[in-house]
């Protein structure tokens, strides 16, 4: 407790240093208007901060009234900052981060975490994301922000209401729907790793009820890391100059239709697509260094791919309103790259496909009274299917002298279900609100393995198998809100979070095809929220609990009961438990002044866990979950003419220090130190356009966020994935 409280008070001095030198830096910059104080006050609300509305209970409120943790970014707020997805928001979201695998270190199998729930990349994921109230499967968790209205993080379990691998939160993006508006607007950003990105979207009215909207994004980037290993090795010599190690190319674009009929009913179809080729740096920097530069004998580009459609029918009926969502998406990743990671063995070639596909249809009938009392049930039903693609050609490694080689290791997973919920919100009188919430749900999974791989001397497998299991649940949420004031309120709630079981991705052998149990918790948490100063000041407080039991956790398993031949699988630990809080502060002191303020701790540990090679991890850590995240935030914003303002924005970024790996044999776990991050901007804004000068990780902090270590070596060979080094840029957008 001592310890986190020196942590804690190391972190906020150091962040209240960089924040007071951002803040002062705004202020001497652009002194505030003479009298802009005493105008704001005698306004009595002109300083008064925007209300937000979300809909994270399925229905528009204030973020002030919803009894839950959770934050909402506008689309302008991601545009200012050039968040792409929701990797970007880590540090400023508290006790949010990723996790990560041994079998690959790229986004296969990199899924989010949130209050330490899902912290190993493990069966399903435990945080899903949405677009406008579409399940994306698990490749498609850092989709991109195109043309977007706003995104929600939710904290804890939504599976009432959002159903599938919802047990750490969910990732709401609520898409810009076209209406009466005529809109369109252009954008171009280039920055000093001669990335350039064009964006461009229109959107209006095209008669009798018709809507329509359609944005495109082009983006081509050199990157910023470097390998010298493949120009040397291509003839160039010692001392060659190097190539780029993670450039690409992007391509999206989204499509949108609305009709609205006389009778209120509403049709809104949506489809999007994006395909980026192009190197990631993997598998990374070896370790120990601080610098850019990776050492792979050889580049292959990788492709991802995701494409997706949605078409919601909203039908008014006399005691309320029918809601049909239908979705699908097809995403997919081939991921080729160097195992060693370096010249000193050659020809070590790993290739990784992975394809996801999704259908799926909501019914929900929804009514109510407005404040007083509001119902919802519903019906889902999905199929998703799931191919991963192993293959291996290792002919040199240390472990195995005549190297391994893995033809096919090929991975099937079918998923079919049902849920029914349902959800009822009452208000005895004004200032309570009871809220009670149920879903059963039902999974089949049914896994096909393929086998074709030799170990020259030692194992030699080609077998195929089939296997399927079950899973049944009810999760069920309740919440107590009371209002003291107009703007102040306090919240209880308890939620059961569920995650369904099933097969591991990449068994050996059939029976290294085991299967998993369901994961289950239960979530307590309690809050306060208000708005205070005629609404200049705005804070979030939550504190929670989380007990798990059967935890899903990446682990070891040994091929025909060799301690030799370890392969990864999947396994459920005893009990855990994970604790903690997030304050979120808002104010503004005066007209054109918005400061921000986010901290967040989870306490993450095992109670009762003995791994698959017989060892005791009871009171440990998990890993990839930072104990403290923190951010500090300033914008200010006076105008320099009329029609034109100039907007200074600085924010500090603090993640804390994590453990990368399981930490079971052969997937060793490595301590990955805490980091900063300083971003500047400085912008000049009239109401058609804006010009963007921005400096991302001005001081450019080394930053390694997890660790890839090579296996069948004789000592580790680990390598850190890491964020941009320090990216000074300039982006000019024009709407009309």
């Amino acid at each position: 407790m001592c310890a986190s409280i020196e942590k804690l008070a190391r972190v906020s001095a150091a962040a209240s240093r960089t924040f007071a030198l951002c803040t002062w830096s705004l202020l001497v910059l652009a002194p505030p208007p003479v009298g802009a104080q005493d105008e704001g006050a005698r306004a009595g609300g002109v300083a008064a901060l925007e209300e937000v509305i979300v809909t994270a209970r399925k229905r528009e409120e204030r973020l002030q009234d919803v009894p839950l943790s959770l934050q909402s970014f506008s689309a302008d707020t991601l545009f200012a900052n050039r968040t792409e997805n929701v990797v970007q928001l880590i540090g400023s979201v508290p006790n949010l981060y990723t996790s990560s695998n041994l079998l690959s270190p790229g986004k296969d199998f990199v899924n989010l975490v949130i209050r330490g729930v899902g912290a190993q990349s493990a069966g399903t994921p435990a945080v899903g994301t949405f677009v406008d109230g579409v399940y994306l499967p698990a490749l498609s968790f850092d989709i991109g922000y195109l043309d977007v209205e706003r995104v929600e993080i939710l904290r804890g379990p939504q599976g009432t209401l959002f159903g599938r691998n919802t047990e750490g939160g969910a990732l709401n993006i609520i898409l810009s729907r076209p209406d009466e508006r005529t809109l369109a607007k252009v954008a171009l950003t280039y920055d000093d790793f001669e990335t350039v990105k064009g964006q461009g979207s229109v959107s209006g009215p095209l008669g009798n009820g018709f809507f329509a909207s359609g944005a495109v994004e082009i983006e081509s980037s050199e990157g910023f890391m470097r390998n010298r290993v493949v120009v040397e090795s291509a003839g160039g010599g010692a001392g060659a100059s190097a190539t780029s190690a993670d450039d690409y190319h992007r391509y999206a674009a989204r499509l949108a239709l609305r009709k609205v009929l006389d009778s209120g009913t509403e049709f809104y179809f949506s489809g999007d697509g994006s395909r980026r080729t192009g190197l990631d740096g993997l598998p990374g920097i070896p370790r120990g260094r601080k610098d850019y530069f990776i050492e792979s004998d050889f580049q292959i580009d990788a492709v991802y791919e995701n494409y997706g459609a949605s078409f919601v029918v909203d039908h008014p009926l006399g005691i309320g309103t029918l809601t049909s969502i239908t979705g699908y998406r097809d995403t997919s990743t081939l991921l080729p790259f160097d195992f060693d990671g370096s010249d000193e063995f050659t020809g070590n070639y790993h290739d990784l496909r992975s394809r996801q596909e999704i259908l799926s249809e909501e019914l929900r009938l929804s009514g109510g009274q407005g404040g007083s009392f509001n119902w919802l049930l519903g019906l889902y039903g999905f199929s998703e299917k799931h191919v991963q693609e192993r293959t291996f050609q290792l002919p040199e490694v240390e472990v195995f002298p005549e190297g391994i080689f893995v033809d096919e290791q090929t991975q099937s997973l079918q998923r079919r279900g049902v849920a029914l919920y349902g959800d009822v919100t009452f208000a005895p009188w004004p200032r309570l609100e009871l809220n009670a919430g149920l879903r059963y749900s039902y999974e089949e999974i049914r896994s096909a393995v393929a086998l074709d791989f030799e170990i020259p001397g030692i194992v030699a497998v080609d077998e195929s198998s089939r296997d399927r299991v079950h899973d049944d649940e009810i999760s069920h949420t309740a919440s107590i809100r009371y209002k003291w004031l107009p703007d102040l309120m306090s919240y209880l709630r308890y939620a059961r979070g569920y995650r369904a079981g099933g097969f591991p991705l990449a068994p050996a052998s059939a029976t290294t095809n085991i299967s998993f149990l369901p994961e289950i918790s239960n979530n307590y948490e309690i809050g306060l929220k208000g708005r205070l100063g005629t609404g200049a000041f705005e804070f979030d407080l939550a504190a929670f609990r989380i007990d798990i039991s059967d935890q899903q956790l990446s682990t070891i398993v040994f091929l025909n009961g060799d301690p030799n031949l370890p392969v990864a699988s999947v396994g459920n630990a005893g009990k855990s438990r994970s604790e903690g809080f997030e304050a979120q502060l808002t104010a503004r002191p005066f007209t054109g002044l918005e400061l921000r303020a986010n901290v967040g701790r989870t306490e993450a540990k095992y109670e009762r866990y003995v791994d698959t090679v017989g060892v005791d991890r009871s009171g440990e850590r998990f890993p990839f979950v930072p104990e403290w995240t923190a951010e500090f935030s300033g914008t200010y914003r006076f105008e320099v003419r009329p029609d034109i303002a100039l907007e200074l924005y600085g924010a500090y970024r603090y993640v804390d220090d994590i453990l990368s790996g399981s930490g079971v044999d052969i997937d060793l776990q490595f301590p990955v130190p805490s980091y900063r991050i300083v971003d500047l901007r400085a912008s000049l804004v009239s109401p058609s356009w804006r010009v963007d000068i921005f400096a991302d990780n001005a001081t450019d902090e080394f930053a390694e966020t997890r660790v890839f270590n090579a296996f069948f070596f004789l000592e580790p060979r680990p390598f850190s994935i890491v964020l941009p080094k320090r990216r000074l840029g300039v982006s000019l957008s024009y709407q009309f």
